[in-house]
This record gives structure tokens, C-alpha cells and sequence, in this order.
């Protein structure tokens, strides 16, 4: 089958031999995307692990003999969307192992055997060999792994995505970072002969994709991702928009370089609707420091340091303290999966050598959260 495409590639490449370069070839775009929380309930303030799916398709008119190659995709997420690498869960596929010198022929078994335990989601992908805008240079075989990268130099979670067809033996590997404005950058390399990208699909974590693996029971393997918390989103606004900038241009083959002047084709962004829970607080883990002996009418600063493990805001949470002396804290906000230390002066009021203790609570709108600290009182 990969002599059969090869010898068809070259046959389509003299069919076009000493044609003048292509151009623009009023290329259109359009993409859709799928956010689905994995376990039913999906919150205003706080991310819940979601099933997100992408497709990407480039259009090109009819009357058009050639499809100008992909160079460039820019995604733009919403900001409720994030990636969340664990390494515990999924280790990096380490640069060491797996980049653009590998041996990338190999296939999506053998790759992934490199770093088995790193696949976060997979994808699928459409292509139009050499080029040609015509029904037997249309493969639809190629198939994608995405792999943890971990963080790249600014913290951002990075992927490596490996794609291979088998009708051409042939693979490439993609990397990208997804910022914290939404924003996920991958250059695409130069196909087989110069190939061009008609649609792809990716998928996190995603169902998996069959491929062959003659090691597997039948000769086939399912490569799917492994964390199911990797692609974490919210629901803030009530929809999400997605859109795409696409780079398109020639390039020569043999040295890289731009063979036709680039151009961009941005998608009409695509608006999902989405429906988040209002959530509740939860105040918990308080903790208070501070000295252990103290004299009695003096003031005493303690730190409280409490922690929101609830689905919404604790709006003008206040701390304080009672027992053995009297304090409250100024009045404050915690966002949910967040901890915060407060100072809380404090008036000691117990009777001097006594042993006594500080009791401590923080609340708000009813939900609470209490601790004691023992002090000694100087006689």
C-alpha cells in the first residue's frame, strides 16, 4: 500500500511538474468544538474534568486543482478552559525521547511504546497528497497521538503531538503550549511531498483510536488518554468561543524555505453554550499561629490560615477569636481551591498563670470552620 501512494505522489507531482507555484486558492475554515463535563456537574467558578473534542476543516472550492499546505494553527480557548498536567498520572515524554530527530516512520504503536504512560488524548486527520485537489490524493488514514510535554520556560502546559499515515509511512511531531489567554501556537511541519491538511480532530482525553500493533491480541492496540482530568473547564458566562487562525503557504521541500508568499484564514468562531452551577462555599483546614505565651492585656498578633474547599466564593469571610482573648480579622473574599492567612490582633483577656485557650472560628452566610490554640498566660 505505501509503494502504491508513493508511486502515486510522484505520478501526481510530474502531473503538475513546471506549473507555475500556486497561490491563494480561496481557502475557507471552519471548526467546531465539544466540551462535555465527565462527571455531569459543571460549575460557574470552579474547572471539572471535561471531555473536549476539536474539528478543524479546511475548505477548498471545487474548481480549485490544488489545496495550499497547512503551516500554522493558533487556537484560541476560552480562558475556562485548561490544561492540567500530572505527572504522577501521566510522566512527560521527555525531549530526550520522543522529537524531531526521531525516528518518526516507526508508527503510533511503536512511538507510544517510548512513553507509554504520557498519552493525554488522540486525534485523527484528512489530507490531499502533494497537494493535488483531487479524490485519489485524498488519505483519510492519518492518526494522531498527543502526548504531556509538561510546562514549557513560562509554566504553560505543553503537548507534543505525534501524527503518522500509514498510507505514506511517514510521521511528523507538532508541539504547542496552551497560555493562559486561551491561546495554543503549532507549527506544522512539512508533509509528504508537501502535502496539504484538508481537516483534523483531536480529542482529550478522548475515546482512543485503533491502530495496528502486531504485539497486540488481533493485531490491534487502543491508544487513549490516561488522565481524565487533564482538560478541566468552567462554566463562567454561559457559552464558550472558540476560534482559529490557519496559516497556509508553500514550501520548498528539500530546504523549508517559503516557496509562495503565506497567508492566514481565520474561522468564523464557533460558540458553544454551557450551563455552570452556582456552587457553595466551604470553609475548612483552619489553622492559627502564634506565641504560645502571652501576658495578660496585651495585644497579640495570630495568623489564621484558612482554605475554600467549596464550588463558589466565601464572600466576607471574618475571623475570630474568643476564650482566652478577644480579635477579629478585616472581612475578605476566598475563591474556591484557594487558601488564604489572615492577621488577627488579638486582646489577651485570661487570668494571669493560667493555661487557656484560644478559640478560633472563621464564617460567613453560615458556613464555618473552627480551631483552638492552647496559651499560657504569664502570672
Amino acid at each position: 500500500m505505501r509503494r502504491i501512494v508513493i508511486l502515486m505522489a510522484s505520478s501526481l507531482m510530474l502531473a503538475i511538474a513546471g506549473q507555475s507555484l500556486a497561490f491563494a486558492a480561496d481557502e475557507t475554515a471552519s471548526l467546531e468544538t465539544n466540551t462535555v463535563p465527565l462527571g455531569g456537574k459543571m460549575y460557574k467558578e470552579v474547572r471539572v474534568p471535561v471531555q473536549s473534542t476539536l474539528e478543524v476543516e479546511i475548505h477548498t472550492p471545487d474548481t480549485s486543482k490544488t489545496v495550499t499546505p497547512l503551516k500554522r494553527t493558533v487556537m484560541k480557548f476560552p480562558t475556562d478552559l485548561t490544561y492540567n498536567p500530572n505527572n504522577k498520572v501521566t510522566p512527560v515524554c521527555p525531549d530526550s525521547v520522543l522529537n524531531e530527530d526521531s525516528n518518526l516512520g516507526r508508527g503510533i504503536a511503536a512511538t507510544v511504546d517510548l512513553c507509554p504512560r504520557s498519552v493525554v488524548g488522540t486525534g485523527t486527520s484528512a489530507i490531499y497528497l502533494a497537494k493535488l485537489h483531487l479524490v485519489p490524493a485524498y488519505l483519510t488514514d492519518p492518526k494522531m497521538v498527543i502526548f504531556n510535554g509538561g510546562r514549557d520556560s513560562k509554566g504553560n502546559a505543553r503537548i507534543k503531538i505525534y501524527a503518522f499515515s500509514k498510507s505514506t509511512g511517514t510521521g511528523i511531531l507538532m508541539q504547542g503550549s496552551l497560555t493562559p489567554a486561551g491561546v495554543q501556537d503549532v507549527a506544522v511541519p512539512i508533509l509528504t511531498s508537501d502535502s496539504a491538511v484538508s481537516s483534523f480532530t483531536f480529542n482529550i482525553p478522548g475515546q482512543g483510536i485503533s491502530v495496528e500493533d502486531d504485539a497486540a491480541p488481533g493485531g490491534v492496540r487502543v491508544v487513549k488518554g490516561l488522565d481524565p482530568e487533564y482538560a478541566r473547564a468552567k462554566c463562567s458566562t454561559g457559552r464558550w468561543k472558540t476560534s482559529a487562525a490557519l496559516t497556509l503557504g508553500e514550501r520548498d521541500v528539500a530546504t523549508g524555505q517559503d516557496a509562495s508568499l503565506p497567508f492566514t484564514v481565520h474561522a468564523k468562531p464557533f460558540i458553544q453554550n454551557c450551563s455552570g452551577l452556582a456552587g457553595r462555599p466551604r470553609l475548612a483546614k483552619l489553622t492559627v499561629s502564634g506565641p504560645k505565651i502571652v501576658v495578660q492585656g496585651r495585644t497579640v498578633n495570630y495568623k489564621a490560615t484558612i482554605r475554600n474547599s467549596g464550588t463558589a466564593t466565601a464572600r466576607g469571610v471574618r475571623v475570630s477569636v474568643s476564650g482566652g482573648g478577644r480579635g477579629t480579622s478585616s472581612r475578605f473574599n476566598l475563591p474556591p481551591e484557594t487558601t488564604r492567612s489572615i492577621r488577627v490582633p488579638t486582646r489577651i483577656t485570661g487570668s494571669k498563670g493560667s493555661r487557656t485557650k484560644l478559640l478560633v472560628r472563621a464564617a460567613t452566610g453560615g458556613v464555618e470552620s473552627k480551631t483552638s490554640a492552647p496559651v499560657r498566660i504569664r502570672p
